[in-house]
C-alpha cells in the first residue's frame, strides 16, 4: 500500500514538472505589439466614417476589441513619442516644441526611464521597427541603449520610401544622408518600399521569437508621413491605380500609402496567429498626431471636420485614431473615456503584471478600457513654451491660450474628400481583410454593430463655418474656450460666457507651467553633416 502512495506522489510531481517546462505556460505575461502610424488624420481611417480611404484591418482591431473614441496625443511627432515612451507630458522632459532635426545635440534625457526598459526588467524581448525620433546625436540616446534589444529603422523624422535618405535645408544648402539603421550600423543593404520593409522585419521578429520570453514589438511605421521635398508622396504604382475612386491626385497617392499601412496591420495579425501567440497578445494601434493637410511636410491627410492639423493644439492636431485588441476582451465596445498618449506606459505595464511607477503623468486605464468603465482621466494638459501656446482639457471643456499657427488651426481637408464613381464597399473590405478573417476563425465574430460605431464616431459640427465667419484664435491676451463634447469642431468660443471656468482652467495651467523644463533652441551643428560620416545621419557627439 505504501508503494502505491509513493507512486501516486511521483506521478503528481512529474505532472507538475511537465507543466512548468511548457514554454507557453512558463511565463504567462502577455505579448505586446504597439503599432504607431505617422501623421494619420482623423478622416484617414474608415472607422470614423470615411468611405474614401478604407482601413479594414485597422478598423477590425477595434470591432473585435476596443475602439477609442476620445484618444489624444501631442500635435507633432517628437513630443508625442517622448510622451508615449516616458509616460510623462513632453513639457516635463524638455521635449516639447518643434521636432528634432538632424543636426541637433538633443534627446529625451536618459534620466527618464522608458517603456522598453520597464518591460526588459519583466523579462520581455524588446524590439523597435521603424521610427525613433527622440534623440540620436549621442550613443546613449539610441534605442538599443534604452531598453530595446534591436532596432531596424529611421532615427530622424522621415525618409525617402525607396532610398531611405533624409534631407534638411541648412544655411549651406540642402544636406542629405542615409537615415536607415540596423542597430548601430547603416542599413546599406536594405531594399524595397519602406512600409513593406518594416512590415517584413516585424513579421521576421514574430516568426523567430523565443516563446519562453514575452514579446514587446513596437512597429513605428513611416506611413503615411511624407518623404523629402520634391517627392513628398510615394507609393507602389499598382496600389495607386487601385485608388482611382479618389478624386484628388495627391490624395490618391496618400490613400495608397494608407492602404499599405493597413495591409501591414493585417499581416502582423496573421503572423501572430500563425506563430500561435495571438491568443496571448495585446495589439495597440495609434497615430502620433493629426494629418498634415498643408505646409512644408504636407501629406494630404485630412482631419476634417475637426479644426486644425498637425502642429496645432486644436482637435484636428491632437484627437486621433486608437484601437486595442486583447485576448480577454470578448465584449467589444466603443470606449468614450479620455485616453492620452502618456497613458500607454502605465496601462501596458499593468497589462504586463507590473504596478505603474508613481512619478509619471499617465493613468493606468487597463481595467477601465477593458471593462468599459469611466476613465480616471478627466484632464489633459499641453504646454509648448517654444511655440508659445498652452491648452487644457477639463471634463467637457477645452481652453487654448497663447499663440498658435493660425494657418494650421483653421478648417482644412474637405477639398480632398471627393470621390469619382462608386468607392469600394466597406463591409466587403472588412470581411475580406486578414485581421477580420483571423479573428473570426478564432471564434471572435464581431459582437458589436459596425454601423453604430461608425455613426457614433462621425463628427457632426455644431454649425457650419462660412468663409466670412470670425472664429476665435488665441493670442494678445485672448483665450478660446470650447465645449468639445457638444462642439467637437471648435466653432463657438465660450470664454465670455464662462469667465469663472476660464480662470479655474488658467490656474491649473499656471501651476503646470512651474513643471516646464524649458525647450532649448534648435541649433544645427555643422559637425553633424552626413558628409563626415560616410553620408549617414549617425551619432556625432563623443565620436572618437
Amino acid at each position: 500500500m505504501l508503494s502505491f502512495y509513493v507512486l501516486i506522489i511521483l506521478l503528481i510531481v512529474s505532472f507538475v514538472v511537465c507543466v512548468k517546462v511548457s514554454p507557453r505556460e512558463k511565463d504567462s505575461k502577455r505579448n505586446i505589439v504597439l503599432i504607431v502610424a505617422d501623421d494619420l488624420g482623423w478622416n484617414d481611417v474608415s472607422v470614423h466614417g470615411s468611405d474614401q480611404v478604407l482601413t479594414p484591418n485597422i478598423d477590425s482591431l477595434g470591432y473585435h476589441g476596443v475602439t477609442l473614441g476620445r484618444y489624444y496625443s501631442n500635435c507633432i511627432c517628437t513630443p508625442s513619442r517622448a510622451a508615449l515612451l516616458s509616460g510623462k507630458y513632453a513639457y516635463t522632459t524638455g521635449m516639447q516644441g518643434w521636432p528634432l532635426t538632424g543636426g541637433e545635440d538633443r534627446g529625451l534625457p536618459v534620466t527618464h526611464k522608458i517603456l522598453p526598459q520597464y518591460l526588459k526588467e519583466l523579462g520581455y524581448a524588446t524590439h523597435l521597427v521603424g521610427k525613433w525620433h527622440v534623440g540620436s546625436s549621442r550613443e546613449e540616446y539610441l534605442p538599443t541603449k534604452r531598453g530595446f534589444d534591436s532596432h531596424f529603422g529611421h532615427r530622424l523624422g522621415s525618409i525617402d520610401y525607396y532610398e531611405y535618405t533624409y534631407e534638411e535645408n541648412w544655411t549651406i544648402g540642402k544636406v542629405s544622408g542615409m537615415n536607415m539603421f540596423r542597430n548601430q550600423t547603416a542599413a546599406w543593404d536594405a531594399e524595397g518600399y519602406a512600409t513593406d520593409l518594416y512590415n517584413n522585419e516585424a513579421i521576421s521578429i514574430i516568426n523567430s521569437h523565443d516563446e519562453t520570453k514575452p514579446l514587446f514589438l513596437m512597429l513605428a511605421h513611416l506611413a503615411p508621413h511624407s518623404a523629402n521635398e520634391g517627392a513628398l508622396l510615394q507609393a507602389p504604382p499598382e496600389v495607386v491605380r487601385s485608388m482611382r475612386h479618389v478624386e484628388s491626385p495627391e490624395r490618391r497617392i496618400f490613400a495608397a500609402m494608407v492602404k499599405k499601412l493597413d495591409d501591414s496591420v493585417g499581416d502582423v495579425v496573421e503572423a501572430l496567429s500563425r506563430k500561435g501567440i495571438l491568443n496571448n497578445t495585446i495589439i495597440v494601434f495609434i497615430s502620433d498626431n493629426g494629418g498634415m493637410t498643408s505646409g512644408v511636410t504636407v501629406n494630404y491627410g485630412s482631419n476634417y471636420p475637426l479644426r486644425g492639423i498637425k502642429l496645432s493644439p486644436y482637435e484636428g492636431g491632437v484627437r486621433v485614431n486608437g484601437a486595442i485588441w486583447a485576448p480577454e476582451n470578448v465584449a467589444s465596445h466603443l470606449y468614450e473615456g479620455y485616453v492620452h498618449v502618456t497613458d500607454w506606459l502605465p496601462t501596458l505595464l499593468k497589462a504586463a503584471g507590473r504596478d505603474p511607477p508613481k512619478n509619471i503623468d499617465g493613468h493606468d486605464l487597463w481595467n477601465k478600457i477593458m471593462k468599459n468603465k469611466v476613465s480616471s482621466r478627466s484632464e489633459i494638459v499641453d504646454i509648448d513654451d517654444m511655440q508659445g501656446y498652452a491648452s487644457i482639457i477639463s471634463k467637457n471643456y477645452k481652453l487654448i491660450t497663447g499663440t498658435v499657427f493660425n494657418e494650421y488651426s483653421n478648417y482644412q481637408g474637405k477639398e480632398l474628400l471627393g470621390v469619382i464613381g462608386n468607392p469600394p464597399c466597406y463591409i466587403d473590405a472588412i470581411k475580406n481583410s486578414k485581421a477580420y478573417k483571423v479573428f473570426t476563425k478564432m471564434g471572435r465574430s464581431v459582437p458589436i454593430d459596425i454601423s453604430s460605431v461608425r455613426n457614433a464616431l462621425k463628427i457632426e459640427c455644431q454649425k457650419q463655418i462660412k468663409a466670412d465667419d470670425v472664429i476665435c484664435y488665441p493670442g494678445n491676451g485672448t483665450v478660446c474656450l470650447y465645449n468639445i463634447k457638444k462642439d467637437p469642431c471648435e466653432t463657438t468660443d465660450l470664454s465670455k460666457e464662462y469667465p469663472e471656468l476660464v480662470n479655474k482652467m488658467l490656474k491649473v495651467l499656471n501651476i503646470e507651467k512651474k513643471r516646464v523644463i524649458p525647450r532649448v533652441p534648435t541649433i544645427r551643428q555643422p559637425r553633424a553633416n552626413p558628409v563626415y560620416f560616410n553620408y549617414t545621419w549617425d551619432v556625432f557627439v563623443d565620436v572618437v
